[in-house]
């Protein structure tokens, strides 16, 4: 007999233990008022009962431990019903290919002679202005500008000039 009291003694003991804190962390917050924080896209939302919905994203509480709650009823699952049939459909039209543009350029300059040594010309000066000889004497003709200011053009000037046609 004294065997079976001190097994049932144990087994109380043991019970009774089991309801108490879930570990020492809520044992030390368990008195504060209560805080939920859960990870969020922008960062971390506090709230003042547990989510239980969230409990994996769960960063840090206090208070009682969100398990000391009631976790509510799922809700029920939704009842889906396909729509009405109907004896009709709706379609975009489809588009219609349409003739190729006449020979007329006049919509397309770049087509043409003219437009062909307008953009010839724009391409020769941009390599012009891109050459070692012409940034050379640029950056003489700034260090010359600044050094002495003169109403006369400077030999750097006139190097830019032979460059690059102007100033």
């Amino acid at each position: 007999m004294p065997v079976n009291k001190i097994i049932f003694c144990t087994i109380i003991i043991v019970g009774l233990a089991a309801c108490g804190h879930v570990d020492e962390y809520e044992r030390q917050v368990y008195d504060h008022e209560p805080v939920y924080c859960y990870k969020s896209l922008a960062g971390t939302a506090c709230y003042r009962e547990p989510k239980h919905a969230d409990e994996r994203r769960l960063v840090n509480y206090f208070g009682p431990h969100p398990s000391r709650y009631d976790k509510p009823e799922a809700p029920p699952a939704p009842t889906y019903q396909s729509p009405e049939m109907v004896n009709y459909w709706v379609k975009d039209p489809e588009p219609v290919p349409r003739a190729m543009p006449s020979g007329d350029l006049s919509d397309r300059p770049w087509l043409t002679e003219e437009g062909k040594a307008q953009s010839q010309a724009k391409q020769s000066l941009k390599k012009m202005e891109a050459t070692e000889q012409g940034t050379r004497a640029f950056l003489r003709y700034i260090d010359d500008s600044a050094a002495q200011p003169s109403d006369r053009p400077s030999e750097v000037e006139q190097d830019a000039t032979k460059v690059t046609g102007t100033l």
